[in-house]
């Protein structure tokens, strides 16, 4: 097995290659691209993945920080290491035999939290191989641990955190809020709907193709290759080809996809009830009974349907103004992030302590502490 000092000594000779640049090798045949051009032009979907998974471990040179730091690195490798198959990934038994340790031990709060798993498998697999799976496919059926941690960065709360980097000359394309996380809890929850759909427009089509690329983009700008700090970023003009390169087939139009009711959303709206109602044991402010309170409202109604239209979705799990409210707005992701933020920070449920990633320092656990709430762009 390598040793740390190994892999980041192989990491820095990539980078090195990558932002140097190279003549053709002789008079008649050009060299293989390298530098920048030779990123930009010959990275792929995993290479790409590679290095935002770096990113999130170690950020960046120009001073950004890593998205997990180094206790919570750790734990996650011994979390995943414990639980992991003879081929060293996870699969859906792996995620349960965790998450059935950090639950309170009664058998209501299993019985959710089994009625929930295939939900929870769902956003794992999902956000693990973000933005580059938009497809209604078959589904993903084994993570390695690169994969599980991209997928925990999501979903322990942490999605704004892993785009502040994006440099304040594309400010305007920044993600200022948490808001694009419940589209894709939404795709990544949804199966074709069963009601006929009229054909997508063009323009339809345009735009969610423009959404994707803004996605990839936001992934490229964190993860290009810079040798030390004062090394220029590529801007977003610069790093529009590549995403173009890279984008794969537009991901279908929410109007003709839907989540199933009653064997998908409702039991993850269950289990995120119950957890609320637990935090709330500890979270002095109003905010679980709020969001908890507004997940039963919308249980109540959505549960009357088959399937769960993004109309819907959006009227009952995603109404408020995110912008007027500097981010500060509670959600089903809050909810999620609850029980994934167990993974940084075991027994988190069972103390009502968690960790502040940044000073290390141990807090209550409040949902606040889960998602930088009101950290957003001036």
């Amino acid at each position: 097995m390598s040793s740390l000092k190994d892999v980041l000594h192989n990491y820095k000779q990539r980078i090195t290659t990558a932002i140097s640049s190279s003549p053709a090798a002789d008079g008649s045949a050009p060299a293989p691209k390298t530098g920048r051009t030779g990123w930009l032009e010959t990275s792929t979907h995993d290479s790409i993945l590679s290095d935002f998974t770096h990113f999130l471990e170690k950020g960046s040179p120009k001073g950004d920080s890593p998205i997990f730091n180094k206790k919570e690195q750790k734990t996650l490798k011994k979390i995943f290491t414990a639980h992991a198959n003879s081929d060293n990934s996870w699969n859906q038994q792996s995620l349960e035999s965790y998450l059935i340790t950090q639950v309170p031990q009664d058998g209501e709060f299993k019985a959710l939290l089994t009625a929930s798993l295939p939900s929870l498998w769902a956003l794992a697999t999902y956000f693990s191989h973000w933005p580059f799976n938009t497809a209604v496919s078959t589904p993903v059926t084994n993570l390695t641990f690169p994969a599980f941690t991209r997928a925990i960065a999501f979903l322990s709360g942490r999605h704004y955190l892993m785009f502040t980097a994006w440099s304040h000359q594309d400010r305007d394309f920044n993600r200022k809020t948490d808001q694009p996380v419940l589209e894709y809890i939404f795709r990544a929850l949804a199966t074709p709907r069963q009601a006929e759909q009229k054909s997508s427009s063009p323009t339809e089509r345009e735009d969610a193709q423009a959404l994707l690329q803004r996605d990839i983009l936001d992934v490229l700008s964190v993860a290009q290759p810079l040798r030390d700090r004062n090394t220029k970023a590529l801007s977003r003009t610069e790093l529009t080809p590549a995403a173009d390169r890279l984008s794969p087939p537009s991901p279908p139009q929410l109007s003709d996809i839907s989540i199933p009711t009653t064997s998908v959303l409702v039991p993850l709206l269950d289990l995120s009830i119950a957890l609320l109602q637990k935090t709330s044991e500890f979270d002095a402010t109003p905010f679980p009974r709020t969001l908890k309170a507004k997940l039963e409202t919308a249980r109540t109604e959505l549960q009357r349907e088959e399937e769960v239209s993004i109309d819907n979705y959006t009227r009952l799990l995603d109404s408020e103004e995110w912008a007027e409210n500097r981010n500060s707005v509670y959600t089903l992701y809050d909810g999620i992030a609850v029980l994934f933020n167990t993974f940084p920070n075991p027994e988190s449920l069972k103390t009502g302590k968690t960790v502040n990633w940044i000073s290390g320092e141990e807090e209550p656990l409040y949902l606040g502490s889960l998602r930088s709430l009101g950290s957003t762009w001036t």
